[in-house]
C-alpha cells in the first residue's frame, strides 16, 4: 500500500476534482466513463457508514452506562447544542434580512424564476403572489416525527439506510448492554468493537480510490446545474455559500481558542473536509472525523464513538443555517413584512425543521422548509423546486457545516487542550 500513498494527497484530490469539472463543463460526453466510478466509490462507503454508525454508538452509550461521572458530561452537550442551533440559525435569519436576497430582483432573475417554476412544476400548480396562502391542514409534526424514529424492523432499516431509525436503536441497544452485567457486556464490546475496527479498515482502503470517485462524483454533479438556476438565484446562492464560509471560520475560531491553534485542526480535519464537500453525504464522512478528533486531535476515543455519530444525526447545523437564509429568500419573494413575530418564528422554525432533517437528503430534507413556511402562510410548493435545482452547488457547504460544527462544538464539550506545536503533539 505505500507505493500508492500518493493517491491520498492533497496534488491528487485537487486533479481528480479538476478533472471532474472540466469533464462536467466542457467535456459531457465523458460523464457516462467516470459517473459510475464515483457511483461505486459512493456505493462502497455507504456500505460501511451504518454498521460503523451502529457499533459505534452502542459501544459508546453501553460503555459510558458503566461510568458513573457522566452527568455534567451529558448536560453540556445538550446546551452546547441547542445553543449552537439557536445561533446558526439567528446568523442566517439577521444575514438574510440585512441583504435581502430576494428583494429587489432583476427582471432577467424574474423571468428565470417564473420559467423555471413553470417548466418544472405540476400542471395544475398555480400560486398568485397576490392572494393569501390558505395552508393546508397537516398532521401533528412533533407526532409524525416520534413515529418516524421507530423501526418496526432493524434490518429492514439497515437495508433502507433509514439513518435516523438506526441511531434511535443503537442508542436504546446500548442502554441495553450497559444495563447487564460485566462479564456479558464485555463480550458484546469486543465483538462490537473488532466489527467497527474491520469496517474502519475498509474505509482507509477506500481513501485510495478518493481522486477517482471525486472526479465521477463531481462530474455527475456539475453537468445537471442549468445556468437559468444560476441566474434565478443570482443573489441567493453566492450568499448561501458566503454565510458557510463566514460559519466555517467562526467554527475554526471556536477550536483555536478551545486547542491553543488554528492550523493544526485544519489539518487534522482535511480529510473529512474533503469528503463531505465531495460526496455531499455526511456520514460518508464519519471515519475520517473519528479518526482526526482521537488519532490527529488526542480526545477520549470512547465518547468520540459516541457523540460524532450523534452530533452528525442529530445537531443539524448546515440544514438550520440553510433553512433561515432560504426562508427569508422566500419571505422576500411574497413581500412579506417581517415583524419581530415573524423573525422569532423564522429563527425557532428553522431550528425545528434543521433537526427534523435527521436522517433525511436531498428533496426530502427540502421539504422540511414547509414547517416554517407554513405558519407564515407561505406557499412553498412552488418555490421549493428553485431550490431542489440549485441544491446540487448547495448541498457540499450544508454538509460541511455539519461535519465541520459536529468537531468544533466537541470541542467545546471537552475541556480544553495545549498542544505542542512543534512537535505536534500535545
Amino acid at each position: 500500500m505505500q507505493y500508492f500513498q500518493w493517491l491520498k494527497s492533497g496534488w491528487a484530490v485537487l486533479i481528480g476534482a479538476g478533472a471532474g469539472a472540466y469533464i462536467g463543463f466542457v467535456e459531457p460526453q465523458y460523464i457516462s466513463i467516470v459517473e459510475p466510478l464515483g457511483n461505486l466509490y459512493l456505493s462502497i462507503l455507504q456500505m460501511c457508514i451504518l454498521p460503523i454508525l451502529l457499533t459505534a454508538i452502542s459501544l459508546s452509550i453501553g460503555r459510558l452506562i458503566k461510568q458513573t461521572d457522566n452527568k455534567q458530561f451529558l448536560s453540556r452537550l445538550v446546551i452546547t447544542f441547542v445553543l449552537s442551533l439557536i445561533f446558526a440559525s439567528t446568523l442566517g435569519s439577521i444575514i438574510g434580512y440585512t441583504i435581502s436576497p430576494g428583494s429587489n430582483l432583476g427582471s432577467n432573475s424574474l423571468a428565470a424564476i417564473g420559467n423555471i417554476i413553470h417548466d418544472l412544476s405540476e400542471p395544475d400548480l398555480e400560486v398568485n403572489l397576490f392572494e393569501a396562502y390558505q395552508a393546508p391542514e397537516d398532521e401533528s409534526f412533533m407526532a409524525a416525527l416520534l413515529f418516524t424514529l421507530v423501526p418496526s424492523n432493524i434490518f429492514s432499516a439497515l437495508s433502507s439506510g433509514s439513518t435516523i431509525k438506526i441511531l434511535f436503536f443503537a442508542i436504546l441497544f446500548g442502554f441495553a448492554i450497559g444495563a447487564l452485567k460485566k462479564q456479558t457486556s464485555d463480550h458484546i464490546f469486543l465483538t462490537f468493537d473488532a466489527i467497527y475496527s474491520s469496517f474502519s479498515k475498509l474505509v482507509q482502503w477506500l481513501m485510495f480510490l478518493f481522486p477517482f470517485g471525486i472526479c465521477g462524483l463531481l462530474a455527475s454533479t456539475l453537468s445537471k446545474i442549468g445556468f437559468d438556476a444560476l441566474l434565478a438565484m443570482v443573489k441567493f446562492v453566492p450568499l448561501v455559500i458566503l454565510t458557510f464560509i463566514i460559519w466555517f471560520l467562526l467554527m475554526s475560531i471556536v477550536m483555536k481558542f478551545r486547542t491553543g491553534s488554528f492550523t493544526m485542526p485544519l489539518k487534522a480535519l482535511k480529510e473529512p473536509i474533503m469528503i463531505s464537500l465531495s460526496t455531499s453525504n455526511t456520514m460518508a464522512s464519519l471515519p475520517s472525523a473519528l479518526e482526526a478528533m482521537h488519532d490527529k486531535l488526542g480526545y477520549d476515543k470512547q465518547k468520540i464513538d459516541l457523540l460524532i455519530p450523534l452530533t452528525f444525526t442529530l445537531c443539524r447545523i448546515g440544514p438550520t443555517l440553510y433553512f433561515s437564509l432560504a426562508t427569508m429568500f422566500v419571505v422576500q419573494i411574497y413581500s412579506l413584512d417581517v415583524s419581530f413575530g415573524v423573525f422569532l418564528l423564522v429563527v425557532f422554525g428553522s431550528v425545528l425543521a434543521g433537526t427534523a432533517t435527521a436522517g433525511s437528503s436531498g428533496v426530502s430534507l427540502l421539504t422540511m422548509l414547509g414547517i416554517v413556511s407554513g405558519p407564515l402562510g407561505l406557499p412553498l410548493d412552488a418555490v421549493l423546486i428553485l431550490f431542489v435545482v440549485i441544491d446540487p452547488i448547495i448541498a457540499p457547504f450544508r454538509v460541511l457545516a455539519i461535519v465541520h460544527s459536529s468537531c468544533a462544538l466537541i470541542t467545546i464539550i471537552f475541556p480544553k487542550k495545549t498542544y505542542d506545536l512543534a512537535k505536534n503533539k500535545r
